[in-house]
């Protein structure tokens, strides 16, 4: 497997997360929201971009929305795209 970084890093709370593998380190260890369908949609988008039957891009793209659709109200800066 090897280690793919995305083009930008995605914001999740105070952290900054460069590619599928810390994604998934963040969902299974320091997520710090509600896990809802939105979090297991990515969480499998991950699995599958990690193991070649998704490409990384798809991978960030679920990571952003279940970052967002976690607690927009609560946190409204959670999802922000650096650069």
């Amino acid at each position: 497997m090897q280690k793919v970084f995305w083009d930008k890093p995605v914001v999740a709370g105070q952290r900054l997360i460069f590619g599928p593998m810390e994604a998934q380190r963040f969902l299974h260890a320091n997520w710090p929201y509600a896990k809802n369908l939105d979090y297991a949609a990515a969480d499998l988008c991950i699995l599958k971009a990690l193991d070649g039957r998704a490409t990384p891009d798809e991978a960030r793209e679920m990571f952003e929305v279940a970052v967002q659709s976690a607690d927009p109200a609560r946190h409204p800066d959670a999802l922000k795209l650096a650069g």
